[in-house]
């Protein structure tokens, strides 16, 4: 046997869960008036003060962001050349990374290759390994006296 409030729950025909809950919304109005509405009347005898709805946030969160921008006055510095420095450097890096690709290539596209010309690319590509290594630098730079890196 269903108890009573059970069959208040299951009544059709404007039980009293129906009219609470027709109340809370008809309490509730418009929760979201659109762009250039004005709010919500506040209910008689309280205070109706802003709420994240009205507050403009991005607008402020742009002026802030740009006014710390310009007290800080950073200007990026200019990026190196990527191939115009040294052109040794950009030889022997060309190839030590295309001659592994150049190999590769060969000997799977070009079962035929002949002997000479694999042997002429993986010389090449010992010297330009060669070169790499030989320019690194040996020791460290007397006036550096960074830890690592910074963050």
């Amino acid at each position: 046997m269903a108890s009573r409030s059970d069959d208040r729950n299951i009544d059709p025909d404007g039980s009293p869960d129906e009219q609470r809950w027709d109340d809370i919304v008809s309490r509730l109005g418009d929760l979201d008036p659109g762009p250039g509405a004005s709010p919500a009347p506040a209910p008689e005898g309280t205070d109706r003060g802003l709420t994240g709805r009205d507050w403009d946030g991005t607008a402020q969160m742009e002026a802030a962001e740009q006014e710390v921008d310009e007290q800080e006055h950073f200007v990026p510095p200019e990026p190196p050349r990527v191939l115009g420095g040294d052109p040794l450097l950009t030889m022997a890096w060309l190839a030590a990374a295309g001659m592994p690709v150049f190999l590769l290539v060969a000997l799977v596209a070009w079962p035929g290759a002949p002997r000479v010309l694999l042997q002429a690319a993986g010389i090449v590509l010992v010297l330009g390994v060669g070169v790499l290594i030989w320019r690194m630098p040996h020791r460290r730079d007397p006036g550096d006296d960074d830890s690592g890196a910074v963050v």
